[in-house]
């Protein structure tokens, strides 16, 4: 049995009547200094880059990152896996930074859409620590937020976070997320 302790942070309710756009492609976007891209196999060797340090394992259960071809091996297959026959969308990004020198990808954020009544999502988000306390990690978060209630009609999300996890826990709740307790049936992903 597990004995990672999780944390459930769930965000505010949608503040408008979301518009549906049907399908699981993820959008590209831009914030006031990033560039957020649809993952694919173009973007394996920077991430594996930004998310190479042997810390970025420690909240999520272990390396992250091991080889290019590991980091394309993963995009391949949620990209070509169709996680509708679960009731659900997959939508990944890679983030950019445009501010920065030779615009490198710094991160990744992603979301696992439930098709259910009402819509949830749950997030996910890892940055490599070289670009810690830049604030592209809230940012991007921000963005994907207001994509799934604007385009996947998304009424609430939630993250699941390891306690220990401060900085994370912060990132959230400067978005509106607060702390809930678990349900007893579990988290359903």
């Amino acid at each position: 049995p597990s004995t990672r302790t999780t944390e459930r942070l769930t965000v505010r309710e949608s503040r408008s009547s979301p518009a549906s756009r049907s399908g699981q492609a993820a959008a590209m976007g831009t914030t006031e200094r990033l560039t957020i891209e649809p993952r694919s196999v173009d973007h394996a060797a920077g991430l594996c880059a930004a998310l190479a340090d042997d810390s970025v394992g420690r909240w999520i259960g272990g390396p992250e990152v091991t080889t290019v071809e590991a980091v394309v091996e993963r995009i391949a297959y949620v990209n070509d896996a169709d996680p509708a026959q679960w009731g659900e969308s997959w939508l990944n990004w890679t983030v950019v930074a445009d501010t920065e020198p030779e615009r490198p990808i710094v991160g990744r954020v992603e979301a696992t859409v439930h098709h259910r009544t009402p819509r949830t999502a749950e997030i996910a988000y890892v940055f490599g620590p070289a670009w810690a306390g830049r604030g592209y990690a809230t940012e991007a978060t921000a963005w994907m937020l207001d994509v799934l209630r604007d385009e996947h009609a998304v009424v609430a999300a939630y993250a699941t976070v390891d306690p220990r996890n401060e900085p994370s826990i912060r990132l959230l709740e400067r978005l509106g997320f607060v702390r809930c307790e678990l349900p007893a049936d579990g988290l359903g992903s």
